[in-house]
């Protein structure tokens, strides 16, 4: 229906504002439905008869601005501004002296409106307290040591001279206050502040817009400044002194271990050199040594294990920890963790070898004993076999 209304206007021999209303001068009627529409909605300063116009009847028609508001159609757009300053109308909407349909249009003194709503709304996000006065709202923003108080009154003036370069600015500041808090959030409030606090009260948010582009290099200074000199050296401390403090967790497991090892050569020599090789290896010290040599390998064995099991968690707890970091390439950030891997790798391979001397000696003392064994057991089948042989030869 606003395009029919659109449409009587410009069908009018001329139309004005006056005394608060439109007067659309000389209309032939063609549309008596929209003047219908127009009647229900009381958007008449005077009295109309519809009953009493014919179509193609001439006609002068007196409209209430106000009413017109009502249905969506605004004159001018400082008549749509005064009615719609914090917030955009919730159905449709046209603004007669730009030609403007929210429906279909796009207008650069829209998109600067829209953008300043937005970031009003924003800011309502992270003011302490809000209230209107006179149809002007006000808000109270706070931060730790000092307050800021700003009256949003601005004019079509203010946003005509908003320049285009500034929206996408305006846009992204608006997500920032009007987002979850956060560090972001915190340092764009101070600067705020102290962008602002010097300015008249009244005067604030005019300034704001007039110079949103310095308080935007501003705001991005400080939160360059802020991953700088916190975000990647922190990040990059913090890493290098969690690989230093895995590494040494993986270098103690050898070191807590090394009074436990060296027990393993003392208890070999010691077996080794007790065993009787030469008289009867059927003795009760040989098979009660390669027995203990299997118990002392089966204990120190658990021990070993105990050990794998720490290694095995310290590397859980480091993927672990590095997958807090998903969405930054660790090993570029800090070299340190490919040397813990590689310290790790180190002491796997040293338990391995602690594991292959651990067995060895003992199975190797097993396998000389039946080595012996056998070639003893041998010498006297062969010891047989000659004597057998010399009876025979003396029988014979």
């Amino acid at each position: 229906m606003l395009s029919h209304i659109v449409s009587i206007i410009n069908q009018s021999q001329s139309h004005s504002l006056k005394s608060g209303a439109l007067f659309c001068a000389k209309y032939k009627i063609t549309d008596k439905e929209c003047l219908e529409f127009l009647y229900n909605n009381d958007c008449f300063e005077d009295i109309v008869y519809l009953n009493d116009l014919n179509d193609n009847e001439i006609i002068d028609l007196n409209l209430s601005i106000y009413g017109l508001s009502k249905v969506g159609f605004y004159y001018s757009f400082n008549n749509f501004l005064s009615q719609n300053r914090y917030k955009q109308p919730d159905g449709a909407y046209y603004i007669f002296d730009l030609e403007y349909s929210s429906l279909s249009g796009n207008n650069v003194s829209i998109s600067k409106y829209i953008a300043i709503t937005n970031l009003i709304s924003s800011l309502e996000n992270i003011a302490r307290h809000t209230y209107d006065d006179v149809d002007i709202k006000n808000m109270i923003i706070f931060r730790e040591d000092k307050s800021l108080f700003v009256t949003f009154e601005y004019s079509i003036k203010d946003i005509t001279q908003l320049k285009d370069i500034d929206l996408n600015k305006l846009n992204f500041v608006s997500e920032v206050f009007g987002g979850e808090s956060n560090e972001k959030q915190l340092l764009y409030i101070n600067e705020l502040i102290d962008f602002l606090s010097l300015q008249r009260e009244n005067q604030r948010f005019k300034y704001l817009l007039s110079h949103f582009s310095e308080f935007y290099q501003k705001c991005n200074d400080a939160y360059q400044f802020y991953l700088r000199d916190f975000s990647y050296n922190k990040l990059k401390i913090e890493l290098d002194s969690k690989a230093l403090e895995y590494t040494q967790k993986i270098q103690s497991i050898i070191n807590e271990a090394q009074t436990k090892l060296i027990a393993i050569p003392t208890v070999f020599v010691l077996a080794c050199a007790t065993f009787n090789y030469d008289s009867d290896l059927f003795t009760i010290k040989n098979v009660v040594t390669i027995i203990s040599l299997f118990i002392f390998a089966i204990i120190i064995q658990q021990f070993i294990n105990n050990q794998k099991s720490s290694l095995d968690f310290i590397n859980g707890n480091i993927d672990s920890y590095k997958e807090t970091f998903k969405n930054n390439n660790v090993e570029i950030i800090s070299s340190k963790f490919s040397l813990v891997e590689l310290e790790l790798k180190k002491q796997q391979d040293r338990l391995f070898v602690v594991e292959v001397i651990l067995w060895m000696i003992p199975i190797g003392l097993l396998i000389l004993w039946l080595c012996l064994i056998g070639f003893s057991i041998l010498s006297y089948i062969l010891a047989g076999f000659t004597l057998v042989s010399i009876i025979f030869k003396i029988i014979i």
